[in-house]
């Protein structure tokens, strides 16, 4: 009978430990299994790095050739050449990255060519600048058609691109199937063990079984979260890295944009705006989409001028509407309360999603927009309704359903004449229910779409008045006069970004100290008490934050508000910096976000007399008669007739300086104070970008001359 007994309690005990063998050895598969897709994800994460890098040197390319056509300068050359040298290597790395996939092999050896082309092209465009001037070269670009290559090459690229993206998005799905499979395996021998165990053994088995399944979860658990990180750290870096360039990208191009004049240089700067904004709108609908899906989307509700704020989004879109010859409106009806409050932010991004799709895909009719409101039971709270309707080219009803998807398009073909992520309808729908609001969508193909969005708002009683002057409305020219003239600290180890802060602030009262770093910066607050300090947050040495602490460690600086300027914009990154620093501002930063954040720590300035722009520079001291200047007339005349009339037509930087360096050497050989007076204040607002100075100073050269000639006689 005992033996019967041990029998009895050896055959669950045997069952049990096959269950756990089978679910040890699926387990073991699975985990293969999720290697080997890993494994591949990480494989089309380095081609699409390739690929980025691709782009970003010939856009290197395109930058340098085209900045060396427009003005000549040999130095505009350096990226071009800088990105020749770089450009085979992101190109072999992707020829070896995708050996042994038939299909990527041919993209990249069509790229390779039409990049062999396109290089040919641009060096044969540049020796025609060097040997023939402007004109041929632009002759020759428009002939060449370099435009065509480079969206060939772009085509490729995307079409790479979305290849790899497919089968991250595949390989992710394996990866999800098999954490299933594994957690049903160990599931399923658990179970069998508790229902096959007895007396000691099933005590042990129990024990065993919970602690497989404690470890197991323990092991999910710790991917997961690992895979978070990871996905978190790749956001981080990807949005800093890019956001880093771009806020030099976006902020000199609009410094460029202000400086230039004739049509063609305000289209080459308005092309580069064009395109960094688009890159930059990428960027946040990706990061918005991902703070979205962690449920980390904070809402700032605001007391809004429903009628500015209309203009504003009327005015965002009336140039391109323009351009396509569509009629574009936005009407308000007379339900709509002056002032109600909701997160402006976000429904204006809704609204350009919206509003800018539609435009894309309306090819002749219109594009009409119209606001209004219906009461809710409470009595401070309305239900806002806005109506996006256009004639343009519909969407088929099967697909209705499916446009919300993220990066969903209607079809390969429209993707391809549209230019698109497929993110903005996605992130509009999850925008408007984090509001509690609703979108719908009513279309009709070949006929037009109506989006309508419906949001629930409160009404604001605040006076309008009072309300409307207090706004800082797009497009009113920033002056940094209007506030206190104050001691600001920018500490960035980047020199470009602190090169674009000073030529924001160039020309005004203010003035500009500057530290390459966390250590520089700690040292020169406590040198110079600044009265606000712009710190980056990630710099060698020492970074933004320890910096932060070591100025709230002593009495002294204690008190100094300090601004996080940061290119970093992952939700949980900025909340706490928002909860650190005394302020925060994200790159790319232009005009208006730097002028915002610092009048909420610098006082306006007491009003003046007379408006900087209205007063005169002042003019050389007169001049001492008994000198002999001669000869330094007759040099002054020779620059006057040849360097002089192209310097007074655009006053470009370096060619200004230059051009004062030799003044001064020619008041230092004379003894010509009254030169070397002028030629000094040309140097200062040449350095510090202040052209509009700089020219008035080149208008007075002439007048200069005369003085000292007139001295001399």
């Amino acid at each position: 009978m005992v033996r019967n007994l041990k029998l009895l309690y050896l055959i669950p005990a045997l069952v049990t430990l096959a269950m756990i063998i089978y679910g040890v050895v699926a387990s073991s598969v699975n985990t293969s299994d999720n290697l080997r897709d890993s494994s591949e994800v990480a494989h089309s994460r380095r081609v699409l790095v390739a690929l980025q890098e691709t782009i970003g040197c010939m856009l290197d390319l395109e930058t340098g050739q085209r900045g060396f056509i427009i003005t000549g300068d040999e130095d505009y050359l350096k990226p071009y050449e800088s990105a020749v040298r770089k450009l085979d290597s992101p190109v072999a790395a992707l020829t070896d990255l995708t050996r042994g996939d038939p299909s990527q092999q041919h993209k990249i050896g069509m790229i390779q060519e039409v990049v062999s082309q396109r290089k040919k092209s641009m060096a044969h465009t540049i020796e025609i600048r060097r040997n023939e001037g402007l004109a041929a070269a632009v002759a020759d670009v428009q002939r060449t058609g370099g435009k065509d290559q480079m969206d060939r090459i772009r085509q490729l690229i995307d079409e790479m691109r979305d290849e790899e993206v497919a089968r991250i998005d595949l390989s992710l799905h394996k990866l999800a199937e098999n954490l299933k499979r594994t957690n049903l395996t160990v599931t399923i021998a658990g179970f069998v063990a508790i229902g096959s165990g007895v007396t000691g053994v099933l005590l042990l088995l129990l024990f065993l079984s919970a602690s497989g399944r404690e470890q197991q979860q323990r092991l999910q658990k710790e991917k997961a979260e690992d895979a978070d990180r990871a996905k978190s750290d790749f956001l981080a870096m990807m949005s800093h890295e890019i956001r880093t360039p771009m806020n030099a990208i976006l902020g000199f191009g609009e410094l460029l944009h202000d400086m230039v004049e004739t049509p063609q240089q305000k289209h080459f700067s308005a092309a580069i705006l064009s395109s960094g904004n688009s890159l930059l709108s990428l960027i946040n609908d990706i990061l918005d989409l991902s703070k979205i899906e962690a449920g980390k989307l904070d809402l700032h509700p605001e007391v809004v001028l429903m009628e500015q704020f209309a203009e504003n989004i009327e005015t965002l879109f009336s140039f391109r509407a323009a351009e396509k010859g569509l009629h574009y409106s936005i009407r308000i009806d007379p339900t709509v309360p002056p002032m109600l409050s909701f997160d402006a932010l976000r429904l204006r991004q809704v609204l350009v999603n919206l509003v800018g799709n539609a435009i894309k895909f309306c090819r002749e009719g219109s594009v009409t927009v119209v606001l209004h409101t219906e009461p809710v039971t409470d009595g401070d709270r309305v239900m806002l309704h806005i109506d996006v309707a256009d004639t343009g080219i519909g969407i088929p009803e099967e697909q209705v359903s499916e446009i919300f998807r993220p990066f969903y398009q209607i079809d390969s073909r429209q993707g391809r004449q549209f230019q698109g992520t497929g993110l903005g309808l996605s992130i509009s729908r999850r925008l408007v229910e984090a509001m509690d609001g609703t979108i719908v969508v009513e279309s009709v193909l070949g006929k037009g779409s109506l989006f309508r969005v419906a949001l629930p708002t409160g009404v604001s009683q605040q006076a309008e008045e009072r309300f409307a002057a207090a706004q800082v409305t797009d497009g009113v020219a920033v002056d940094f006069d209007r506030l206190k003239p104050s001691k600001i600290l920018v500490a960035d180890d980047v020199p470009l970004n602190r090169d674009l802060i000073r030529s924001y602030l160039a020309g005004s009262r203010h003035q500009i100290i500057e530290a390459e770093d966390g250590e520089q910066a700690v040292r020169l607050c406590f040198k110079h008490r600044p009265d606000l300090v712009l710190m980056d947050i990630r710099m060698p040495a020492l970074d933004g934050r320890e910096a932060l602490a070591q100025l709230r460690s002593r009495e002294e600086t204690r008190h100094i508000p300090v601004i996080a300027v940061t290119a970093s914009s992952l939700l949980n990154s900025q909340m706490e910096l928002k909860s650190t620093f005394d302020g925060y501002a994200d790159k790319p930063l232009n005009r208006s976000k730097l002028f915002a954040e610092l009048a909420k720590f610098i006082a306006a300035a007491e009003p003046s007399p007379l408006a900087p722009e209205t007063q005169e520079i002042a003019l050389p001291a007169p001049m001492t008669a008994g000198h002999d200047w001669a000869e330094l007339c007759a040099a002054l005349d020779t620059l006057h007739e040849t360097v002089w009339p192209n310097l007074v037509k655009l006053v470009p930087a370096q060619a200004t300086m230059k051009f004062s360096a030799r003044l001064t050497e020619l008041a230092a050989d004379h003894d010509c104070p009254p030169l070397s007076n002028h030629a000094r204040q040309l140097l200062e607002a040449a350095e510090m970008m202040d052209f509009g100075k700089a020219s008035r100073l080149l208008e007075e050269f002439p007048e200069l001359i005369a003085a000292i000639r007139a001295s001399h006689a």
